[in-house]
């Protein structure tokens, strides 16, 4: 099981939990453990087309997803994911 942390503006739809475990060998099947346990997530993290929204970043173990093999980066047990939502503003 890995560890995927939230920031605290999605607590709300995760029952007020901001760590959760769950089972997957990548990131991508973390992902629809999270959504099958938490449905009212989904449209915060996927957009229409179950693609990851543009403003949502990945981490794993401190590294982008992005620099690694995207949503197919494999993970292990003691690894962390963390969803980071991109900020803006002006």
């Amino acid at each position: 099981m890995s560890t995927i942390h939230v920031p605290g503006l999605f607590k709300y739809y995760l029952e007020d939990q901001t760590e959760i475990r769950l089972t997957g060998w990548t990131v991508g099947e973390v992902l629809q453990a999270l959504v099958g346990e938490f449905p009212k997530i989904q449209p915060h993290i996927f957009d229409g087309n179950s693609q990851l929204r543009r403003h949502i970043n990945l981490f794993v173990n401190n590294e982008n997803i992005r620099d690694l093999n995207g949503l197919d980066t494999q993970v292990s047990e003691s690894d962390i994911i963390k969803i980071v939502p991109a900020v803006t503003g002006g």
